[in-house]
C-alpha cells in the first residue's frame, strides 16, 4: 500500500517551442494523509485532527501553487557557442534561466544525457522572483568522434518537495570533435615520381614537368609533342613521352582492422593513425597537392581527392568519426583499392600491422602503376611492451621487407613526439578579464591577432 502512495502522478503537462513541461505530484502521502485526518475528524471530532487537517490543506495548497508558476514562469535554454571544435579546444555553452513568476525558483536542477568525453553540464542553480541567471559550462575536448549534447531535462519544484516540475528538451545537439593536426612530421611526405617516396616507370602522352622520351608518332598525338630535332634525325615522325607523376593525387589508406590496434584511449594505435592522416592531409594540402582518404571502419569512408583548406575540414570531418572495427583487414581493402585508385596516384598506407601478408597488395599496386608509401605504426609501443626508443623486432623486419622491394617506410611508436597545431578554438577565441578598476583587458587574443 506504502509503495503505491509513493508513485508520482501528472497533474499538468505543456508543450512549451522545444520543450514539454510536466506538473507531477511526487507522492500521494500527503493526500491520503489528509483524507485519514478528515475521516477521523468526522468521526471523533478534536481540535487536534482540525489544526493537523488545516495544517496539511495549508501546505499542499501553497505547494501546488508555487509548483504550478514555476511551471508555466521557469524556463531553461542552452545554446552551443561552436557545434564543431578539436581536440584541445574548449567546448562551451550558455544557459539562461529565465524566472517571470512572483515566486524564487529555490533550485532549478539541470540534468544533461550528453555522452562528451570530458564535458558535463549537469548542475543545480537558482533565480530569484521575476529574475535571470546566465552562466558558462565549459570543458576540454580530449577525444575526437561524433557525439551529442542532450537529451536533457530541468527539473524545480516546491520548498515542501510535494510537487515537481520537469521541463524535458529531447532534442540532442550533435558535436563533431576534429582530430588534432601536426604542425610537422619526422619524415618527408610523398612528392611523386620525380623525387620523393613513390616512382613508376610508367610514361604518358600527359604534359608533365618531366620528359621521359620520344617514340614513333601515332595519330591523334598533338602535333606540339612532336620533337623535330628525332623527325629530322630519323626521317620519321616522333613525339615526346613524359614521366608520369605518380604523386598528382595521393591516396590516404587508414588501416582500421580492430585485430591489429593496440592501446587504448588517446594512447592507441587507432588515435595515432587518424592525426598522422590528418597531420599528412593538412601539409600536402598547404603545399597544393590534391589528397582524397579510404577508411573502412564501422563503415566505408571515402573522400575524393580535392585541393584547398576548405577540402581539409571534409577529410578531418570524415577521420573525426571513423572507429576501428573487424570488418576489412588491410590486405583485403587494398585488393578492393588496386581496382579503384587511378593510374599515376600515389597510395600512403598508415597501419598498425606487423603482419607480411599484405606486402603482396602494395606489389598489386605498383604493378598498376600506383605510387606506394607505408607508415608503421609500432603497435608493441602503445602496449609498453618495448622500451622507450626501440622499436619491435617484427616492425623493423617489416621495414626491412619493404626496403628490399624499394618502399619507403616510416615508423611512428607511442613516444614519438608531435609538435601539434593550435586548436581552432583557441585561433577564434578572444578572453577578457575585469580589474579592480572595472577595465576590460584581453588575456587571450585569437591566433596571430
Amino acid at each position: 500500500m506504502l509503495r503505491r502512495l509513493t508513485q508520482p502522478w501528472t497533474l499538468y503537462r505543456l508543450r512549451d517551442e522545444d520543450a514539454e513541461v510536466e506538473l507531477v505530484l511526487r507522492s500521494w502521502l500527503p493526500l491520503f494523509v489528509i483524507l485519514t485526518l478528515l475521516i477521523v475528524e468526522l468521526i471523533r471530532p478534536a481540535r487536534v485532527w482540525r489544526t493537523l487537517l488545516l495544517a496539511f490543506l495549508t501546505v499542499t495548497v501553497v505547494a501546488a501553487w508555487w509548483a504550478w508558476h514555476m511551471a508555466n514562469s521557469v524556463r531553461v535554454r542552452r545554446e552551443l557557442r561552436f557545434a564543431w571544435v578539436q581536440v584541445g579546444d574548449l567546448l562551451e555553452e550558455h544557459f539562461t534561466l529565465v524566472n517571470d513568476s512572483p515566486l524564487p525558483a529555490l533550485w532549478v536542477e539541470v540534468r544533461d544525457r550528453g555522452n562528451v568525453p570530458g564535458y558535463g553540464a549537469s548542475t543545480v542553480r537558482a533565480v530569484g522572483m521575476r529574475g535571470t541567471y546566465r552562466w558558462v559550462t565549459r570543458g576540454e575536448c580530449r577525444l575526437r568522434g561524433e557525439y551529442h549534447l542532450g537529451p536533457w531535462e530541468a527539473r524545480t519544484g516546491d520548498p515542501f518537495g510535494l510537487f515537481a516540475v520537469v521541463q524535458r528538451h529531447s532534442h540532442a545537439e550533435r558535436v563533431l570533435v576534429y582530430p588534432p593536426i601536426a604542425r610537422r612530421l619526422p619524415f618527408a611526405l610523398p612528392r611523386g615520381a620525380a623525387a620523393g617516396w613513390a616512382r613508376t616507370s610508367h610514361r604518358s602522352w600527359q604534359p608533365t614537368v618531366s620528359v621521359g622520351g620520344v617514340r614513333a608518332y601515332v595519330p591523334g598525338d598533338p602535333r606540339h609533342h612532336i620533337h623535330w630535332r628525332t623527325t629530322a634525325r630519323r626521317d620519321q615522325l616522333h613525339a615526346v613521352e613524359f614521366d608520369q607523376e605518380t604523386g598528382g593525387d595521393i591516396w590516404l589508406l587508414l588501416d582500421l582492422d580492430r585485430d591489429v590496434q593496440a592501446g587504448r584511449g588517446e594512447r592507441s594505435t587507432e588515435e595515432m593513425g587518424v592525426i598522422v592522416a590528418a597531420s599528412v592531409a593538412a601539409l600536402l594540402l598547404d603545399a597544393g597537392r590534391a589528397v582524397g582518404l579510404i577508411a573502412h571502419g564501422h563503415e566505408r569512408r571515402t573522400v575524393m581527392p580535392a585541393r584547398g583548406q576548405g577540402h581539409l575540414w571534409g577529410l578531418l570531418a570524415g577521420l573525426a568519426q571513423v572507429r576501428a572495427t573487424d570488418a576489412r583487414p588491410l590486405p583485403r581493402v587494398l585488393e578492393e583499392v588496386s581496382r579503384a585508385l587511378p593510374v599515376g596516384a600515389t597510395a600512403l598506407v598508415i597501419t598498425p600491422s606487423s603482419d607480411t601478408a599484405w606486402l603482396s597488395g602494395l606489389a598489386r599496386l605498383r604493378g598498376r602503376g600506383i605510387g606506394v608509401a607505408a607508415v608503421l605504426l609500432d603497435a608493441a609501443s602503445f602496449e609498453q611492451e618495448v622500451g622507450e626508443g626501440r622499436l619491435s623486432p617484427r616492425v623493423e623486419r617489416l621495414r626491412e621487407l619493404l626496403a628490399d622491394a624499394r618502399v619507403e617506410a616510416e615508423v611512428i611508436d607511442a613516444d614519438t613526439p608531435l609538435s601539434l597545431r593550435p586548436p581552432t578554438g583557441q585561433v577564434r577565441r578572444w578572453e577578457f578579464k575585469v580589474l579592480g578598476t572595472g577595465r576590460a583587458v584581453a588575456v587571450s587574443t585569437p591566433w596571430g591577432v
